[in-house]
């Protein structure tokens, strides 16, 4: 069971620590400046007294020492005036001190160099003053300082060290968790526990671990692709062994045959590798690229245009339906890629599965819907199963599909830019019932 009293946040811990010092130094400070403020009142009262009892009549001629200097001056005069007195006070506690009469109340007076304070009132036939030095409550006043600051002054050290040590275990545990990222690797990126670590550092702690759960998963991602893609490039290339050991052993009337099968395994292999380094470009986010104004229906004409051929082969009537008039600031050449990989897959897997005596259609579109471009292809195939739709856009994924120079890279890479500029894909069945696919590219307009 947690102790309630050992606080796990730091701002706790050093409001605990750094209060209680504060409190104790208070408290100290208290206790001195009583100390010293009853000490002043003793004092005070004894200077009370002394005067009270040496209240006398005013000599002619002030007391001196032996050699004529005058008697030093007390801290605290009383003077007293009667009815016959003049300037000079009839009485005086302090007859070497000779100051003037003061108006009724508070006033402040000069006399041999010296300030006092003084207070004076009508008693009756008598005018009362009594006056104190002022460097008597100067320094009092640095006697009274000087107790407050001295606990302050003296903890200070005290301060340094609770901070220090308050600190250095709050953070121990972070240390203990450097430690242990340090260890992680590759083969181990456990996320980061620690219930002593201060609740200051939770978010940071969440952060991280958030953080390595993504790598695990780009990592495991990036292994199931390198097995993949070896896996998909074994098969073509141990064909082209066989079809090589073919060739040697081939009759010159068969030699052409065999050449034919190697060049086609030989655009297979490399249709798949390039595949391979567009994915590998799209996911580094098309940094090679520079953004610039691209009109999307002239990247829709060309990019059919250049696959026309490729539908005539295939049957498939291409062309297109609706061109809006939009403009996007992005990489052409990944947009480029982006539209004709979604064509290619149109003709490859969709018009080509429109049936016996059923034209082979794929149309594309541009439409603008309010804040996005719509890049919409539609085929008439045989469609995607529901349950194949969620891994369509998975790599190597080819479902049903039997084209042999498919790689199940298109949607993959299609996707992949699509999100480098913000945008989607999605597939669907035809809204009219009918059966095919369509794939719509979704992009904000900039």
């Amino acid at each position: 069971m947690a102790n309630p009293f050992v606080a796990r946040s730091l701002h706790r811990r050093l409001s605990v620590a750094l209060g209680s010092l504060a409190l104790l130094v208070g408290l100290l400070g208290a206790l001195g400046a009583y100390l010293v403020v009853r000490s002043l009142g003793n004092q005070f009262n004894d200077d009370l007294q002394e005067a009270a009892a040496a209240v006398r009549p005013t000599p002619a001629t002030p007391p001196t020492l032996p050699g004529g200097a005058p008697l030093p001056a007390k801290n605290v005069v009383v003077q007293v005036w009667g009815p016959g007195d003049g300037a000079r006070p009839g009485h005086t506690s302090d007859p070497g001190v000779t100051l003037p009469r003061a108006r009724p109340g508070f006033s402040s007076l000069e006399a041999g160099g010296q300030l006092w304070d003084a207070f004076a009132l009508q008693a009756g036939d008598a005018y009362l003053q009594i006056a104190e030095q002022r460097r008597v409550r100067s320094v009092n006043a640095w006697r009274v300082a000087l107790w407050a600051a001295l606990p302050v002054v003296a903890l200070l050290p005290l301060l340094v060290l609770i901070v220090h040590v308050t600190v250095r275990l709050s953070l121990r545990p972070l240390e203990r968790l450097g430690q242990r990222a340090a260890r992680a690797d590759l083969n181990h990126l456990q996320p980061l526990e620690d219930k002593e670590a201060p609740d200051e550092l939770r978010p940071f702690l969440d952060s991280i671990n958030r953080m390595m759960d993504r790598l695990s998963t780009l990592i495991e991602a990036e292994r199931r692709f390198i097995a993949n893609a070896a896996h998909e490039l074994r098969t073509p290339i141990t064909a082209m062994q066989l079809q090589v050991d073919n060739l040697r052993q081939a009759t010159p009337a068969d030699r052409d045959g065999r050449l034919d099968e190697l060049q086609r395994g030989i655009r297979r292999t490399a249709s798949l590798i390039a595949q391979l380094l567009g994915l590998a470009r799209a996911e580094m986010g098309g940094a090679q690229n520079a953004p610039q104004a691209v009109s999307l229906p002239q990247v829709v004409t060309d990019v059919i245009a250049d696959l026309l051929p490729l539908a005539i082969d295939r049957g498939v009537d291409l062309g297109a339906e609706r061109l809006d008039d939009i403009s996007l600031v992005c990489a052409e050449a990944d947009l480029r890629v982006l539209v004709k990989n979604l064509i290619d897959n149109a003709i490859r897997y969709g018009g080509a599965g429109a049936g016996a005596g059923a034209d082979c259609r794929v149309d594309v579109s541009v439409l603008r819907e309010g804040a996005s471009a719509v890049i919409e292809v539609a085929d008439n195939g045989p469609g995607i199963p529901p349950a194949d739709r969620a891994r369509v856009f998975d790599r190597f994924f080819r479902g049903g599909a039997a084209d042999e120079e498919g790689s199940g890279l298109g949607l993959a890479i299609a996707q992949t830019l699509a999100a480098n500029h913000g945008g989607r894909v999605t597939l669907a069945a035809r809204p009219d019932g009918a059966s095919g696919v369509v794939a719509r590219i979704v992009l904000p307009i900039q």
